[in-house]
């Protein structure tokens, strides 16, 4: 899970992972003679609870990019994190949306629904917890050379992979090139962009 949290144009970047692979790379971001980057390694929910010491009381901007489905309870996280923002703060959710089309197999499909928040929801909670909201998608098409996406699978691109063991991913792989007899796969890849912004203004 990454997310970025901005405290001031120009100034500090906070960096907070999870992960202990992106959590290194962090660490790598941050070292010397970088003077703009503090990592972090922190989740949104201690970030959400002041569990995590970090630069600044109040941050200017916060962004979680297909992170907040990895959240256990999203409208308590977010109502924390937009009381971290400064007044004219924002808050950015980048997730992918409710259901999706891509080209895998159908208990993935069916097991990503399962855990995906509706963003509608996620703009919801944003404006409970004070904020002006908006909501929008972007949508671009993707074309991916069929074993090449095979290979992604295995390799469990998405985190909703991991719940599959190596024998079922074959056999998604077997239904899916059953599925899908052509050579490159095309296939749209929608994001939705959940914003919201603290009342008042900058300081």
């Amino acid at each position: 899970m990454t997310d970025c949290v901005v405290a001031a144009p120009l100034a500090t970047v906070i960096g907070a992972e999870t992960a202990p692979l992106f959590s290194a790379m962090l660490r790598q971001l941050g070292a010397p003679p970088s003077t703009f980057l503090t990592p972090v390694v922190a989740s949104a929910e201690d970030i959400s609870e002041r569990r995590t010491a970090l630069p600044y009381e109040q941050l200017d901007a916060m962004w979680l990019k297909e992170s907040v489905h990895h959240v256990v309870e999203p409208a308590h996280a977010l109502r924390g994190l937009a009381n971290r923002l400064a007044p004219g703060g924002r808050l950015l959710v980048v997730m992918l949306p409710a259901s999706i089309r891509y080209p895998l197999f159908e208990a993935a499909l069916a097991r990503f629904e399962e855990l995906q928040p509706d963003p509608a929801v996620i703009e919801g909670y944003m404006r409970t917890a004070g904020l002006e909201t908006s909501l929008s998608y972007v949508e671009h098409e993707l074309r991916i050379d069929r074993d090449k996406y095979f290979g992604m699978v295995r390799a469990r691109y998405m985190s909703l992979l991991s719940a599959f063991s190596d024998s079922e991913i074959e056999k998604g792989i077997d239904e899916m090139r059953v599925a899908h007899p052509e050579s490159v796969l095309v296939f749209p890849d929608r994001f939705a962009f959940v914003l919201g912004r603290r009342q008042g203004e900058p300081a």
